[in-house]
């Protein structure tokens, strides 16, 4: 895995991992969280076929990048342009898994005019606007923790990444799973997509928990924006028996995007969604901007994108 750091203008490094067909159109893929720049080898392959150059960033604080202090969303453009740049990178894609939703949101605001397509897999909401009554409830947990006992969120994280580090197979992770939906603890046994995750998790607390805490900050503040500004079309996809994020978050921040367009899928969950079909989410993005034929629907009406449909009856034997 080729891991790379450049020097940004304020003097910090920004580490990224490349994935992919080096000499193919770059896209950029945000991660979610807690995760890092690892979490996007699980695209290597379907890029490969699509002549895609995947480019993963770790956020300020993760993984391989420095801390920023005092960051917000809308600093995420600007340090975007100087990666794009030192890669070369005049148009590119973006994509963002969960907590890289908003990452995708904001560049789609601010870079639209360098933007070749922009996706977002179980995106996180803006918790400011939204609440955190459809998230998880492990999730909500943590957000009172942040708020009212930070020293006890970062001893929780650090048991978090203890556990991660046994086997899906067996207790205390194997108690976990048993949260998630059906698809989800399928995919998550295949062989190494554990392992995927899992060292994603730990690159992303290798800097300490008090980075991953200030990263989800991020989160749980103002956004700063509105998504009913943005007019660059994303793609929305979610999964219906997502746990983690409610894809009722999803839509409704679809039906506030202007030029949005909703994939779902009644079966997939949080991390089977994006593991199972990243060769059609791939595929999609590479159509740059949504077109009257594209399977799914306009400003977030519910519907379920044809071959979405036709890969889980395939799974169901139907």
């Amino acid at each position: 895995m080729p891991e790379k750091t450049i020097t940004l203008s304020n003097g910090l490094k920004l580490g990224y991992a490349e994935y992919g067909d080096p000499r193919g159109e770059v896209m950029f893929y945000f991660h979610g969280w807690p995760s890092s720049h690892v979490q996007g080898s699980l695209f290597d392959e379907p890029a490969k076929k699509h002549r895609i150059r995947l480019i993963c960033p770790d956020r300020p604080g993760i993984g391989l990048s420095d801390f920023q202090p005092h960051r917000s969303l809308d600093d995420w453009p600007h340090t975007l342009e100087q990666l794009a740049a030192h890669v070369g990178a005049d148009n590119y894609h973006v994509l963002g898994w969960s907590g890289g939703g908003p990452y995708v949101l904001v560049t789609a605001l601010k870079l639209h005019k360098r933007l070749l397509s922009a996706s977002i897999i179980c995106g996180a909401p803006p918790l400011k606007f939204l609440g955190d009554h459809d998230m998880f409830w492990l999730y909500r947990v943590m957000i009172q923790l942040r708020h009212y006992f930070p020293t006890v969120l970062g001893a929780v994280l650090r048991l978090g990444g203890m556990i991660a580090k046994g086997s899906p197979t067996k207790a205390p992770l194997r108690w976990l799973m048993k949260l998630l939906g059906e698809e989800d603890r399928r995919v998550l046994q295949l062989p190494g997509i554990y392992d995927v995750v899992r060292d994603a998790t730990l690159g992303a607390l290798n800097r300490g928990a008090r980075n991953v805490i200030a990263d989800a900050d991020i989160y749980l503040s103002e956004w700063g924006f509105e998504v009913s500004q943005i007019n660059f079309p994303i793609r929305f996809w979610h999964g219906r028996q997502d746990k983690n994020i409610a894809w009722t978050y999803t839509e409704r921040i679809a039906s506030l995007t202007p030029s949005a367009t909703t994939h779902w899928s009644d079966i997939d969950g949080h991390y089977s969604l994006p593991i199972t079909h990243a060769e059609q989410i791939l595929s999609f993005a590479l159509q740059k901007t949504p077109s009257p034929g594209d399977a799914g629907q306009q400003n977030g009406d519910a519907v379920v994108d044809g071959e979405l449909l036709a890969s889980i009856l395939r799974r169901q034997g139907g």
